[in-house]
């Protein structure tokens, strides 16, 4: 459609501020101009792989959780879970409190190295 006939068929408030917007596009009736070289988009179907396989992973994490649940509400094992790791936490502390006591232990030759480098006189 000509430029010139659609300014004078619109009303002037409707076509105010649109003028110089429509005398500065070219006569082609397309407003936006057409990207040089292949028009025509590639598509790959990385997206698409990407959504298949992360919804195949979330259809098993629920149907895991379906079978899981139900059985771990039934039969409870957290509180003797709980308990069985304080005993060893507890057993590994005493253990390592044990192995840093000894007499010969590389935890008593450096603190002893460490005290005795500041709180010796210095040598001549």
């Amino acid at each position: 459609m000509d430029k010139k006939r659609l300014l004078k068929i619109l009303p002037p408030e409707d076509t105010k501020g649109f003028e110089e917007f429509i005398e500065g596009q070219s006569s082609d009736t397309n407003f936006l101009p057409r990207p040089a070289g292949n028009t025509k988009k590639e598509t790959s179907f990385e997206h698409f792989t990407f959504l298949t396989t992360d919804g195949e992973r979330l259809l098993r994490l629920k149907n895991l959780l379906m079978e899981k649940l139900p059985f771990s509400s039934k039969y409870d094992q957290g509180a003797s879970i709980l308990k069985q790791q304080k005993e060893e936490v507890k057993k590994y502390k005493t253990r390592l409190f044990e192995m840093c006591e000894a007499n010969d232990s590389a935890y008593r030759k450096s603190v002893k190295e460490i005290f005795d480098s500041f709180f010796q006189p210095p040598k001549p």
